[in-house]
């Protein structure tokens, strides 16, 4: 497989409230299950205006957040960050990190993992 257009659609299968998230809901699009041979995840993240994404750790994947709308406050390891659209935050594997959003709308992200976690098989 060289290349796959992946949609998201009214009946597109998505995650609610996935391991250390509240109130959010995760699109998982690209991994090595929907495009054999992908050595990236990619998802897009909404977390509501009262969710949260809590601590957690990625021991061996890096992460990328792209945020598309809405604003958070980002907590990656000792540092602190206000994320806001068009902004991308890198945060390291091993490294601890949440997101908290504000001003009372929902907070969309694209959302990379790298390499892809054994979740996908």
């Amino acid at each position: 497989m060289a290349g796959k257009l992946i949609k998201i659609t009214k009946d597109t299968p998505y995650v609610t409230d996935p391991p250390h998230h509240e109130k959010t809901f995760a699109y998982p699009m690209v991994n090595p299950k929907t495009c054999p041979g992908a050595q990236v995840e990619f998802h897009l993240t909404e977390i509501t205006k009262d969710g949260a994404a809590l601590d957690d750790v990625h021991p061996d994947e890096d992460h990328v957040f792209y945020v598309l709308s809405g604003r958070a406050n980002a907590k990656v390891g000792d540092e602190e960050f206000l994320c806001e659209a068009g902004d991308a935050l890198w945060v390291e594997k091993n490294t601890v990190h949440n997101f908290t959003p504000l001003g009372g709308e929902t907070f969309r992200i694209c959302v990379v993992f790298a390499p892809p976690r054994p979740i996908w098989g």
